[in-house]
């Protein structure tokens, strides 16, 4: 386990006061900013040997599904951030490249919005009966899975979900984009992290200075 660098206690009806419309923004926005490191550690760990039964396959594809459900909520929560007057007036007070920086970032999340909460609506918040049926009139002919049947049925597998799962998630990307990730609408969601985290963090360190909580 790496070595964190800090340690400081959060006392945190101090740091989110109750009846306070911005420290519970800031508070959800940090919530879910955890469960999407979680996500992304599910997605690249190499082996979790309780969680691979059915295939690591399988489960980092369960977990990229998890993380744009969260992907989604913590774009939306930053939009929401952003007409917070007291936020506003936070985000006014910061020096020029800080703030050209954050509404670039911000830039990025509110494009990708919108792609991300289609990919989340049609298989990750819940799984659609007409995103499946769109899945099983484009898959390939050719395409297969296998069921696995064990003595039990925890035991049994269905892995061929697996590839419906995977088209569902591949919808409008062409053939030639599946074989080049860099050009799929994939590429948009891993920039969309990328600024994400970035600004959850900008965020925090802003709403913790304003209130002196650094220097308690």
């Amino acid at each position: 386990m790496p070595t964190a660098l800090f340690v400081r206690i959060v006392k945190l009806r101090k740091w989110f006061p109750p009846r306070d419309p911005l420290a519970a923004k800031i508070a959800r926005m940090c919530i879910l900013r955890e469960d999407l490191l979680i996500e992304m550690q599910g997605v690249y760990t190499e082996d979790v040997t309780e969680l691979d039964e059915h295939s690591a396959e399988f489960r980092r594809m369960y977990f990229l599904r998890n993380l744009i459900r969260s992907l989604t909520e913590l774009s939306a929560a930053i939009q929401t951030l952003l007409t917070n007057q007291e936020f506003k007036r936070l985000l006014g007070q910061q020096p020029k490249p800080l703030k050209e920086a954050f509404h670039k970032a911000a830039a990025v999340i509110g494009a990708a919005h919108i792609l991300v909460r289609d990919v989340r609506n049609d298989i990750c918040g819940h799984v659609r009966e007409a995103a499946v049926q769109e899945a099983l009139e484009r898959i390939d002919a050719e395409a297969f899975g296998l069921w696995v049947i064990g003595k039990k049925a925890n035991l049994t597998h269905h892995k061929f979900a697996g590839e419906l799962t995977s088209e569902i998630l591949l919808k409008d990307v062409t053939g030639e984009e599946r074989r080049t990730i860099s050009a799929s609408k994939f590429a948009t969601i891993a920039d969309l992290m990328e600024e994400i985290f970035g600004l959850v963090e900008v965020c925090f360190r802003m709403y913790a200075q304003d209130r002196g909580l650094m220097l308690s």
